[in-house]
């Protein structure tokens, strides 16, 4: 059973995404949570405090935290491809929290802007951890980070578009992330 906290939180995110965040109100999410408006309050300080509260609950690293665990006990290899897998699940089970959050509206809010570039860091760091692993020589620093980016690049791409033409789009997700885990080494010269 879903506790009140998570439904005001779920109700939250679907009246921003559909609203916007400024044109939805505590009295409008409590309403469609069932829940008094006070129950909001109890929870999270203002609205603001609720959206940080979306933001760290629906970011890939926060909700992966076991997974990212055993990840680093994996061969490197093996972990980068189950990465992509996981973030590939991730990003089909929030559709709404990422509509939301690269809205207009959100883009433009310098707060919001700082969380999600502190998330996308995270992500990248977790990939420059498992690239350096799979290396079996020096590579600089930069490049491993340029080949983080691109990995997180290519796989919200191909999702993105899968999105839009999925009929047209014939390499499955599972081979598509195959594919860029063994390109990405090979461009940093490490052999799978």
């Amino acid at each position: 059973m879903i506790s009140k906290k998570d439904k005001i939180a779920q109700t939250a995110l679907k009246l921003f995404t559909e609203q916007g965040f400024k044109a939805t109100t505590t009295k409008e999410i409590a309403l469609k949570s069932g829940v008094a408006e006070g129950l909001i309050f109890y929870y999270f300080k203002d609205k603001t405090e609720l959206l940080n509260h979306l933001i760290r609950e629906f970011s890939f690293i926060g909700s992966m935290r076991k997974e990212m665990k055993e990840l680093s006990e994996m061969d490197p290899i093996p972990a980068l491809i189950q990465l992509g897998h996981l973030y590939f699940d991730f990003l089909s089970r929030n559709k709404s929290f990422l509509s939301f959050i690269w809205s207009p509206e959100m883009i433009q809010n310098k707060d919001i802007n700082v969380k999600v570039i502190d998330l996308i860091h995270s992500m990248s760091q977790q990939i420059n951890m498992h690239l350096t692993r799979a290396s079996s020589g020096s590579v600089e620093k930069e490049t491993i980070e340029l080949a983080a980016s691109m990995f997180l690049s290519t796989l919200l791409t191909h999702f993105l578009v899968g999105e839009r033409a999925p009929v047209e789009f014939h390499l499955k997700s599972d081979d598509y992330i195959k594919n860029a885990v063994t390109l990405i080494l090979k461009g940093l010269d490490i052999s799978d």
